[in-house]
């Protein structure tokens, strides 16, 4: 396994934004009064995922407040958040479950799980908003990206917003259904429009940076906040690369040992027929030329996703 970057952020206490202003937990909602987009920011769908949380921190303390249109400001995971342990970083992920892959309608109604009910809780504000910026990070030091449903309004989203310049497209490859596929967002004759930013490795003072600057992006190209402010806000961020890729094949671990066959960390192209991972008696190669390694967890698991496949297009 690559080793893992060092951890330079640690969770803080987020109890004095707990009460919320919008009677649910955590979640805080401002209305202008002049008309204009509902924009939804999540941090903390993972509860590891600190830049998340840095930012929208960093927002309330600002005392930040749109000049059209409504924000609406959401911590979602923090029982998660609140179980970090420095000793084991990665576990904190979830309680029960991947709060990204219960976005689909059965699962939301049905499942009793702690990141189902909060997905219920946070639904009311998710049907309401025509945008939404999801705050994530990676688990290795790899390029900020923003990840999208395969339909034109999230790329169109993404070029507004500018940075990152790397956009991932995906349809439906994930085990149950992340935030951004929806049914708002994905909807191939919709009009609102969800990203995934990721910033870069979990814990990593950069990786705050970039979730500010892309959140103040965001908000900026929706008209909702003074151009002055931005400006004066903006953390300034390494530029990085440009792309656009297709990702079309997820695969979830079968056996009790899988590995990868070389220490892969994110955004490797491999040739076609290359070998990536075992999983038992199954090998898995790359399944088309340009092929891209995406997501390599660090530490494979049976019955978790092992690693994503994509394929550049632009």
């Amino acid at each position: 396994m690559p080793e893992l970057p060092p951890i330079e952020v640690l969770p803080r206490d987020l109890s004095a934004w707990e009460a919320g202003n919008a009677g649910t937990p955590f979640v805080h909602r401002f209305d202008s009064g002049v008309a204009g987009p509902t924009a939804l920011v999540v941090g903390l769908t993972h509860g590891n995922e600190f830049c998340g949380a840095e930012t929208l921190h960093w927002a309330l303390s600002q005392g930040l407040r749109p000049r059209k249109g409504t924000l609406v400001l959401a911590f979602a995971n923090v029982a998660a958040y609140r179980s970090f342990d420095a000793a084991q970083p990665l576990d904190s992920r979830f309680v029960d479950r991947d709060m990204n892959r219960v976005w689909r309608n059965d699962w939301l109604e049905n499942e009793r799980t702690v990141e189902a009910a909060r997905a219920r809780e946070l639904r009311p504000f998710v049907d309401a908003a025509d945008f939404v910026l999801d705050i994530h990070s990676t688990t290795f030091d790899v390029r900020p990206f923003f990840v999208g449903a395969r339909v034109p309004r999230a790329r169109a989203l993404a070029e507004r917003i500018g940075y990152p310049r790397t956009i991932l497209l995906e349809d439906g490859v994930f085990e149950g259904r992340t935030l951004i596929e929806y049914a708002p967002f994905a909807a191939k004759d919709g009009d609102k429009a969800a990203l995934v930013v990721e910033c870069g490795a979990h814990f990593l003072a950069r990786s705050v940076d970039v979730a500010k600057a892309t959140f103040l992006d965001f908000l900026a190209c929706l008209d909702m906040l003074d151009p002055a402010f931005v400006e004066a806000h903006r953390p300034a961020v390494a530029s990085a690369p440009a792309g656009i890729y297709d990702v079309s094949v997820v695969h979830v671990a079968q056996s009790d040992a899988p590995h990868f066959v070389q220490p892969f960390v994110g955004f490797e192209e491999v040739a076609e027929g290359t070998l990536i991972a075992r999983d038992g008696d199954l090998e898995i190669r790359a399944p088309y030329p340009r092929c891209t390694v995406l997501f390599p967890k660090a530490i494979p698991a049976k019955g978790r996703e092992l690693v994503t496949l994509g394929r550049r297009v632009d």
